[in-house]
């Protein structure tokens, strides 16, 4: 049952706490119902309380087996008044959960005679195997000119995690190895918790895509699309994951490295970025191509899982499909492993689970498809 969508368009969308994918929303919800053998209505809400997960942890459970990623679910309107635009299916591409933005960390090396000057930082990307990180190399041995430009967007989030003061990794000075403290107390916040859904760490490579009204939000940074021919080489193919890798983005695990001369990345080991991306596996070559090439001069927004309200990413673009917006009657979301009893019956069984629908007459029940497994 859904209970809201949230759009996100060009220079962002309509929360500005989240990171924004162009023309994608989160749809979400709070209950699901559920049509059991005898033909009668189950109900589930989710019903979140302060260091009390059980409700969250059981609703999640039927939530990610219904609507896993790389999956495809429907979405249907209840207010017959309502016109809409909707396909038939839309692509899930994560169900953790909203991405809430944290922080955004740009990279550089400076000169070591002279500080002001800086350049493109090189990397190693992760091996094309999959699994890796992503490593920061110093040249001359030091991290001391390694730098980093960073942005908070949610002290609250950072707060969670952060004892230090962000005074000290903020500013024209700050270095890469600076960052490490940061993040290692991050590592240690979700490793010890008892509930990680709400801690989980992405980073989305992201490319400027413009100036808005207001940049402290961090809007003017869009997460890099492997389905853009823009941001790929001439030679290389799109790459349609249908999940978060298709938004460059990943969770992130660690930082690692002898933080000497070297900061490293670590990620998940379900590493898909690399797919058609073309990567070089040395910084050595002057003509380094790191992701997709639009990331020469990227940054990386750093978003942490807000799922207290169990939400869907889907390739909605809500202006265009949803025009009129939801209605008064909200709207219902369907996985696409429904089974076919329930789908041929679904107004029945909408309206018997007290789903507005705006009908004079309810259809009867049909049993076509009752006995199938």
């Amino acid at each position: 049952m859904g209970n809201g969508v949230i759009g996100m368009e060009e220079n962002g969308g309509e929360d500005n706490n989240l990171v924004n994918f162009p023309n994608f929303s989160y749809i979400t919800t709070l209950k699901y119902i559920t049509v059991n053998a005898d033909n009668t209505i189950s109900t589930d809400i989710v019903e979140s309380k302060p260091d009390d997960f059980n409700s969250r942890r059981g609703f999640y459970r039927s939530f990610y087996e219904d609507f896993p990623e790389k999956t495809s679910c429907k979405v249907i309107i209840n207010d017959v008044s309502i016109k809409t635009n909707l396909k038939d299916s839309y692509e899930i591409y994560f169900n953790g959960g909203q991405l809430q933005k944290a922080f955004s960390l740009q990279t550089f090396t400076r000169n070591v005679s002279d500080p002001n000057t800086r350049a493109q930082l090189g990397y190693t990307p992760p091996s094309l195997g999959g699994g890796g990180a992503v490593s920061f190399v110093s040249a001359t041995g030091t991290t001391d000119n390694l730098g980093a430009d960073i942005n908070f967007y949610n002290d609250n989030l950072i707060r969670n995690f952060y004892t230090g003061s962000t005074r000290r990794i903020l500013g024209p000075n700050t270095k890469l190895a600076d960052v490490q403290y940061f993040l290692t107390d991050y590592g240690t916040y979700r490793d010890n918790s008892s509930y990680i859904g709400d801690k989980r760490l992405f980073t989305s490579f992201c490319t400027q895509s413009g100036t808005p009204s207001d940049p402290s939000t961090g809007n003017e940074f869009e997460p890099i699309r492997t389905v853009s021919q823009d941001n790929l080489s001439a030679s290389m193919d799109v790459a349609r994951t249908k999940n978060l890798a298709e938004l460059s983005s990943i969770e992130f695990n660690t930082v690692g490295g002898n933080f000497s001369n070297t900061l490293s990345f670590d990620f998940k080991d379900k590493f898909e970025l690399n797919q058609g991306y073309n990567f070089s596996e040395s910084i050595s070559s002057p003509a380094r191509e790191a992701f997709p090439p639009a990331f020469e001069a990227g940054t990386f927004m750093f978003s942490i899982t807000e799922d207290a309200t169990p939400s869907l990413l889907i390739n909605l673009p809500k202006n265009d499909h949803l025009p009129d917006g939801i209605g008064r009657n909200g709207f219902v979301i369907v996985p696409d492993n429904l089974h076919p009893h329930v789908k041929k019956n679904l107004i029945h069984f909408l309206a018997k689970a007290g789903v507005s629908l705006d009908l004079d007459t309810i259809p009867a029940l049909d049993t076509t498809f009752e006995r199938l497994s």
